[in-house]
């Protein structure tokens, strides 16, 4: 072990010491432990099982028994909870100097696990509304998350990487509204440097636990999506000088009573109007609405912005993303700076359907959490390491599968030339053979 961490060319190293970042309040067993599931992770092309992994890939690398790593997964003292700001902080350092000013974004959203299994801690009946199992309802797990926007440069502007933060499983003890903000407040102590983040979500989480979080913290916005009967109140009237306490709105508006138009090239009608509401009362707030038909109530989606577009720091003329220069020369940015929101979905079904996320055979729900977010930073570590080091600048644009496949290539070679080592070790004839594939070793960096 000590051989393939501490080789200055090893890429064994080079993962080791960015792995460090989350594993440091971790026993040394434990950090070993949780950095060869990561490896195994990235050197199998299908994560099956903790007991899978270990069969191929831990049990060439280290004499410890299955059981250790179970034990490490559900019993070990160390917080995976920090592994949230922890990839914060690391997505944060990607952001090139000129723009540290500029806006970042996150996003929360949830997802479902459906699992067969009766002993699975946590295993609900859960409501899915893209089930195709004859059923809208499913047994499994629900799991929270949230992903973190960052501008970069690019040769066609300011794109935008998208690295998932964390998972949080569940359990019926906080709703998925609690359990969604204490995400964001988790990070938001990384986040304090930057001029303006900006929270996206769905129709489902603009309510009292997670819209509180824009009056909580100074530099915190918000773009969602609301049901499209949220009641919305036109701005108070002139101070008319009587007595009395003044109005803190005007009268109730509805949808219909905004103007829409449809502009150039746009497949519907859309208009934005400043309002009042509810959710954040006594708050001016921008309310985006489109409409593929007007005349009918039920075409209408209504999204609202706490910031004004003029103040959000994203420098629209520059954006390589079509969306938002799109949105931004209808007067529509927040709908433009919204469609980022779509990068979770994208990373669920990536996750799932390439990285194993939905295939976890422990039962424990911290195991489980755990485990889950082991895969969440093996996914994130593949999303940043291209900007976040000069060693993998030449991965940068390849999707996180491609660049998963290239480092488990030299991982896999990493093994076969240590175990060669090892075999050569062994020998006590052939001295000549022996001596040559030492230097052979030695001159690729493994001895």
């Amino acid at each position: 072990m000590s051989r393939l961490f501490y080789n200055r060319n090893h890429t064994f190293n080079k993962l080791f010491w960015f792995f460090w970042n989350y594993f440091q309040d971790a026993s040394m067993p434990s950090a070993e432990n949780l950095f060869l599931l990561v490896i195994s992770m990235l050197a199998l092309d299908s994560f099956r099982s903790i007991r899978f992994a270990w069969m191929h890939i831990i049990s060439r690398l280290t004499g410890k028994s299955l059981n250790s790593f179970y034990y490490t997964l559900s019993y070990a003292a160390f917080d995976h909870l920090r592994w949230t700001a922890v990839t914060a902080r690391l997505v944060l350092s990607c952001i090139p100097i000129s723009l540290r000013d500029s806006s970042v974004f996150l996003s929360i959203d949830d997802t479902l696990v459906e699992k067969y299994g009766t002993k699975f801690q946590a295993r609900s009946n859960l409501f899915d509304h893209a089930a195709h199992n004859g059923s809208n309802y499913l047994k499994g797990h629900c799991f929270v998350s949230l992903m973190l926007h960052v501008p970069l440069k690019s040769a066609d502007g300011i794109t935008y990487l998208s690295v998932p933060l964390g998972y949080r499983l569940w359990t019926k003890e906080l709703s998925k509204l609690e359990l969604a903000a204490d995400m964001v407040r988790s990070v938001m102590a990384e986040l304090s440097s930057c001029r303006q983040v900006i929270l996206l979500c769905d129709s489902w989480y603009p309510k009292k636990p997670v819209t509180g979080l824009v009056s909580e913290f100074e530099n915190l916005e918000m773009i969602c999506c609301v049901r499209s009967d949220t009641v919305l109140y036109d701005l108070p009237g002139e101070r008319t000088g009587r007595r009395g306490r003044p109005r803190i709105h005007g009268s109730r508006l509805e949808l219909s009573a905004i103007i829409l138009n449809k502009p150039e090239g746009a497949s519907y009608y859309m208009g934005c109007r400043k309002v009042i509401t509810n959710l954040w009362k006594g708050r001016i707030v921008h309310a985006c609405v489109t409409a593929t038909d007007p005349g009918k109530p039920g075409s209408f989606r209504l999204f609202l912005c706490t910031a004004a577009p003029e103040e959000i720091a994203v420098e629209p003329e520059k954006q390589a993303e079509e969306k938002i220069c799109r949105y931004n020369t209808w007067g529509m940015l927040p709908l433009g700076l919204f469609s980022l929101r779509w990068n979770i979905e994208i990373s669920y079904y990536e996750t799932k359907t390439f990285w194993s996320f939905r295939d976890y055979m422990i039962r424990s729900v911290q195991g489980i959490e755990r485990l889950s977010n082991l895969i969440c930073i093996s996914y994130a570590a593949v999303r940043m390491l291209p900007y976040y080091s000069k060693e993998f600048q030449k991965y940068q644009g390849q999707s996180p599968q491609e660049i998963r496949y290239e480092l488990g290539e030299k991982i896999r070679m990493n093994l076969i030339i240590h175990s060669l080592g090892q075999t050569i070790e062994a020998i006590k004839k052939y001295s000549s053979l022996k001596t040559a594939f030492q230097e052979l070793m030695r001159n690729c960096g493994y001895l």
